[in-house]
């Protein structure tokens, strides 16, 4: 294998091994953008089932 071939080679492969890296970080960060909205939907029912607890204990008698 010449010195260009070699170098074209050695190219490809460091560029295929930065897309597969790439990859696994996007999956990643997928995976934490998913896990992320997840906890926020809990927090915002949990919020929300609590709101709706307090709220009757507020009014007025009689309202």
């Amino acid at each position: 294998m010449s010195g260009p071939e070699l170098l074209t080679q050695l190219k490809v492969h460091d560029t295929v091994r930065e897309a597969e890296r790439i990859h696994r970080v996007s999956a990643a960060l997928k995976e934490r953008k998913a896990a992320r909205e997840a906890l926020f939907s809990l927090n915002l029912a949990r919020f929300w089932r609590r709101s709706a607890a307090v709220r009757p204990a507020l009014q007025p008698p009689g309202s």
